[in-house]
């Protein structure tokens, strides 16, 4: 991949994850970058083209992250801490992730980016549930609803207090991640 193309959806994705999808312009990355705005366009001919494919490159680095934890051979709770600190980190970095920063733009997304969205939405609860299952045959994990309920109420609370963190700073943002997990066990 070029260098530029590079540091276009690199950048792009820095906007989309801090002033979200329509809070920057092809304009914000071509000041940024010192390059024309045809520079962008030769790579990513629409917006459209720009936030699928950013969105493309999170289920990519999400696939690759499952690969790794699978090659490593961690344990569920070891998985699930994983995918924990990612939050943490973004909140430390003043950032929401990729799912709470477009999913508020979601109607006003191109149908190309929507269905990448609901493609790594999906990805993301399956790979959960499936943690989860995992977590209660060994019985690591205690809980009463269904696989897929829990992981759908452990990504919907890590995304909304993400973006609650950014209006209360004060919380103890890395405590109630983990207590999301001990709530597993």
């Amino acid at each position: 991949m070029s260098g530029t193309r590079e540091r276009i959806l690199e950048l792009g994705e820095e906007l989309i994850l801090t002033k979200g999808y329509n809070g920057f312009s092809y304009q914000d990355i071509s000041t940024a970058l010192g390059i024309k705005n045809a520079a962008i366009h030769y790579y990513f001919a629409s917006k459209e083209n720009l936030g699928t494919s950013i969105v493309k490159t999170n289920i990519q680095r999400f696939e690759e992250m499952i690969a790794n934890m699978d090659a490593l051979q961690f344990d569920p709770s070891k998985k699930i801490e994983t995918f924990i600190k990612i939050y943490i980190k973004s909140q430390r970095e003043r950032k929401l992730c990729i799912v709470g920063a477009l999913s508020t733009d979601i109607e006003t997304l191109f149908p190309t980016t929507q269905v990448e969205v609901t493609k790594i939405v999906d990805l993301i609860v399956h790979w959960l549930a499936g943690v989860l299952m995992e977590g209660k045959k060994l019985k690591v994990f205690h809980f009463e609803e269904e696989e897929k309920q829990r992981a759908f109420l452990i990504l919907s609370s890590l995304v909304a207090s993400l973006q609650l963190s950014r209006v209360n700073k004060y919380v103890d943002y890395k405590g109630y991640c983990y207590s999301l997990l001990e709530q597993l066990k």
